[in-house]
């Protein structure tokens, strides 16, 4: 086998080695994730969210309380919008009564939590319906959170065009 082979065999071993590396990394790195995502605070609170929505009564303050503290604020595009289950309530009740649909749309398109675990960063959309006219958000943000609940919400939430915007 001459040098220039040798070299070249060496180079392919080389990248193989750092394909099983990284293949074997990032399946150690997906793993506690997926399992993270199933005790997912967030995700819980937005699967619940999504359905409850959908029903008349479902925005109570008993149901907000169980996935944020009596503290809790939710800030969007550096407002605070609501403080505690029952101004959370009260605030997507007037959504609920303001439009026809939203949905937070499921999985995430991306989503790590701090190595705290206090800190869960998510990149998402929302899609809504309001008189009529159809609207899709891009969200990007974190919530806290403390003692399994959420005590603040911190979005910047942006309009998308449909037709220009890199979906």
């Amino acid at each position: 086998m001459s040098r220039l082979e040798e070299r070249s065999v060496t180079m392919v071993k080389k990248i193989l080695l750092a394909l099983i590396m990284m293949s074997g990394l990032a399946g150690a790195v997906a793993t506690p994730a997926a399992a993270a995502a199933k005790n997912d605070p967030l995700v819980a609170m937005f699967v619940w969210w999504n359905s409850a929505y959908k029903q008349q009564d479902g925005f109570t303050t008993e149901a907000f309380a169980k996935y944020f503290t009596p503290d809790a604020i939710m800030r969007i595009n550096g407002r605070d919008s609501a403080k505690g289950p029952t101004d959370l309530a009260a605030h997507f009740r007037k959504i609920q009564e303001r439009t026809q649909a939203v949905e937070i749309i499921l999985p995430f398109i991306d989503e790590f939590t701090n190595g705290k675990g206090d800190r869960i960063f998510t990149h998402h959309f929302v899609t809504a319906t309001e008189d009529g006219k159809d609207s899709k958000e891009r969200v990007m943000g974190y919530a806290s959170i403390r003692n399994g609940k959420i005590s603040l919400i911190n979005f910047v939430s942006v309009p998308v065009d449909e037709t220009s915007a890199t979906k």
